[in-house]
C-alpha cells in the first residue's frame, strides 16, 4: 500500500489565489480575513490567517524570482 500525502488545504488555496490574482492575492486574503473577523467566524478566520501566511510567502518568493530573472 502506497501512502500519499494530502496537500495542505491552506497552501493549495493560497497557490490558487496567487495564480488567479498575482500580487493582489495578498490584499484579497487580507480582505477575507477582515470579513470573517467582522462576522465573528473564528474558525474561518483561523483558516484564512493560514492562507494569508502562505500567500505572503508566495508573493515574497515571486518578487525574489522576478528580481533574478530581470
Amino acid at each position: 500500500m502506497v501512502r500519499t500525502l494530502k496537500p495542505d488545504v491552506a497552501e493549495e488555496t493560497a497557490r490558487i489565489l496567487f495564480l488567479t490574482y498575482g500580487q493582489d492575492a495578498v490584499q484579497m486574503a487580507v480582505l477575507r480575513c477582515a470579513e470573517l473577523k467582522d462576522a465573528g467566524d473564528k474558525a474561518g478566520l483561523r483558516s484564512w490567517k493560514k492562507i494569508l501566511i502562505s500567500v505572503r510567502a508566495l508573493a515574497a518568493a515571486n518578487l525574489k524570482q522576478s528580481d533574478v530573472i530581470n
